[in-house]
């Protein structure tokens, strides 16, 4: 009789060899139905099972809310689309999405749900910059969760975000590689820690540069306009700090901006200006946001994927609430360069 392997069971279903694993290891990662189908046809193939069958311990709601500052719904496109991620997977798992919008300016006690100090949900997902008091109050409830793109740099706490450093860092190199010597990042560093390692990565990207061309560029950077509690900001003096580096004797003929939304702040003042893009300055983003395939020019940006970003984040909390003491994980998603219109190799001279 032929010997019943994972790979057989796996033909069978058609699914991976490493999914047939995980399922009769009573991984939580694979959603129940999933593993139960795996379970039932490895026992009627006849499969010796190592382990005992068992189901992961029910919740004893099936809600996990999300938080996020409520002037993120400013910036839905990019939020929604994360959100659908952490909904596509809790849903794999049998459980629901609460979206709780949060009031910054108020204290956690009123400004967190009821749901989670009545314990109407079994975790929470943390998206983007609330305060440290916030994250302090779940603490204080011990209530689970985990963080998505956040500004609390916390080793004991779960955290998935893009890989801003990486992805700046590629944006710089390619506008280096079409032959761009003068070069500015436009973005506040202390906006946000996403923001921060963007502009990290801009300046270790021209030092790189530096030491193995023996070069001497500068890492020109532009502030003024970034993230605030409530949102997209612009202080009084980023346009004419802007207009003053396109008017210089040697201007800057490439931009690297912080996110898709401040290249569209700077890509408006440069229109205003009749500074033309890409012609007389090459501008690159971040975030691959819809309007960057229908502004003109078409928008090098660096993709984040957004979706991907969210269903980490609902793996992550799953897994710390079913080992409430396994060791926390930081994760990094990497990004990828998006090559359209809006750069091209500078002017001559």
């Amino acid at each position: 009789m032929k010997k019943v392997t994972l790979q057989l069971i796996a033909d069978e279903l058609n699914v991976s060899k490493a999914l047939v694993s995980k399922a009769l290891s009573n991984d939580p990662a694979v959603n129940e139905g999933t593993r139960e189908k795996i379970w039932k046809t490895a026992e009627e193939m006849g499969y010796r099972l190592k382990t005992t069958r068992k189901k992961v311990p029910a919740s004893q709601t099936g809600n996990i809310v999300v938080l996020m500052p409520r002037a993120y719904l400013d910036d839905i496109e990019y939020w929604g689309k994360v959100m659908q991620g952490v909904e596509t997977e809790l849903t794999n798992h049998s459980f629901s999405m609460i979206l709780s919008t949060i009031d910054i300016s108020l204290f956690p006690k009123e400004g967190l749900p009821s749901s989670i100090y009545e314990r109407k949900a079994d975790g929470a997902i943390v998206m983007g910059h609330l305060p440290d008091s916030y994250i302090e109050s779940l603490r204080a409830a011990d209530f689970p969760f985990v963080m998505l793109d956040a500004n609390l740099l916390d080793p004991s706490v779960d955290h998935v975000l893009a890989n801003n450093f990486l992805g700046a860092y590629q944006a710089t190199n390619f506008l280096l590689q079409q032959g761009h010597r003068r070069i500015g990042f436009v973005g506040d560093t202390d906006a946000s820690w996403s923001f921060r390692e963007r502009s990290r990565g801009f300046e270790e990207a021209v030092r790189d540069y530096n030491l193995k061309q023996h070069a001497e560029l500068a890492a020109t950077i532009i502030p003024g306009i970034g993230v605030s509690g409530t949102g997209m900001y612009i202080t009084d003096d980023f346009a004419p700090t802007l207009k003053g580096y396109t008017e210089a004797a040697q201007p800057l003929t490439a931009l690297f901006c912080a996110n898709d939304v401040t290249a569209l702040e700077t890509l408006s003042l440069l229109n205003q200006w009749e500074v033309s893009c890409p012609g007389d300055i090459s501008v690159i983003g971040f975030d691959d946001l819809t309007l960057t395939e229908v502004m003109q020019p078409k928008l090098t940006t660096i993709r984040v994927p957004k979706a991907d970003i969210g269903i980490r984040a609902a793996q992550m909390l799953l897994r710390r609430i079913e080992n409430p003491h396994i060791t926390p994980e930081h994760v990094l998603m990497s990004t990828q360069l998006v090559q359209r219109a809006s750069v091209t190799a500078p002017k001559q001279g």
